[in-house]
C-alpha cells in the first residue's frame, strides 16, 4: 500500500513538473521574438562609444524583463521592432552584424552622427527595409552589394561619409529607389547643414546647438 501511494505522489509531482515547463516554454516562446530584438539592440548600444545627450540612457533591462519598444528611438508595430531613428545624437561608435536579428526594421535612421568603420552585410540582407539614412557619418570600406536585390528599398542616403567613390555598380543600378543621394555634390552647400559628423571626437553641444563637431574640435 505505501509503495504504491509513494508511486502515485512521484507520479503528481512529475505531472505539477511537466506542467510548469510547459508554460516557461509558453511563455518564452511568447516573448522570445521581441527580447531577441531587445537583445540585439544592447549588443549595438554596447558598440557605441560616446553618447554626449544620454539618449540611450533607458536602453536596458528592467526587473529581468527586455522591452525595447519602451525605448528612445525605437518604434514597434505587432510587438515588432519596425523603426530605428536615432539621428543628430552626435552618437560614436560603429555597427555590428547584431542588425541581423532586426529582420522586421522598415527604417534605420542614424544620420548626422559619428559612427565609423563599415556597413554590416547584415543589414543589406533586410528584406523588409525600406529607408536606410546613415548620411552625415564617417562610414567606409565596401558597402553590401546585396542592397541591389532589396526590393523593399525606396530610400537609400549616404551622403557626407568616406566610401562613396567605392559603391558597387549593382547599387547605382538599383531602379526603384525614389530617393538616392551619394554625392555630397549634388546637396545644398554641406557647410550650412548642422552636423554632428567628427574626426573621432565626441560632440559636446546641445543637440539644438549641434553644428559640426570636427569644425568645434579645430
Amino acid at each position: 500500500m505505501y509503495g504504491l501511494w509513494g508511486f502515485e505522489r512521484l507520479k503528481l509531482r512529475m505531472m505539477v513538473v511537466m506542467l510548469v515547463l510547459s508554460l516557461f516554454e509558453q511563455n518564452t516562446s511568447f516573448s522570445s521574438p521581441l527580447n531577441s530584438e531587445g537583445l540585439a539592440l544592447l549588443r549595438f548600444k554596447q558598440r557605441v562609444v560616446s553618447d554626449p545627450f544620454g539618449a540611450l540612457s533607458n536602453w536596458k533591462e528592467i526587473d529581468g524583463e527586455i522591452d525595447p519598444c519602451s525605448w528612445f528611438g525605437v518604434e514597434c508595430s505587432d510587438e515588432k521592432v519596425v523603426i530605428l531613428n536615432l539621428k543628430d545624437l552626435c552618437l560614436v561608435g560603429n555597427l555590428g552584424p547584431e542588425f541581423g536579428k532586426l529582420e522586421n526594421l522598415k527604417s534605420i535612421i542614424l544620420r548626422n552622427n559619428s559612427f565609423s568603420g563599415s556597413i554590416p552585410q547584415e543589414i543589406g540582407e533586410l528584406k523588409e527595409l525600406e529607408v536606410l539614412d546613415l548620411g552625415f557619418n564617417n562610414f567606409s570600406g565596401p558597402f553590401p552589394s546585396d542592397f541591389g536585390n532589396n526590393l523593399s528599398l525606396t530610400t537609400l542616403l549616404l551622403d557626407n561619409n568616406e566610401f562613396l567613390g567605392n559603391l558597387a555598380p549593382e547599387i547605382y543600378e538599383v531602379k526603384m529607389l525614389s530617393e538616392f543621394q551619394v554625392d555630397e555634390n549634388r546637396l545644398t552647400d554641406a557647410a550650412t547643414i548642422p552636423s554632428c559628423k567628427s574626426s573621432g571626437f565626441p560632440c559636446i553641444a546641445s543637440i539644438s546647438d549641434c553644428y559640426s563637431c570636427h569644425m568645434m574640435n579645430e
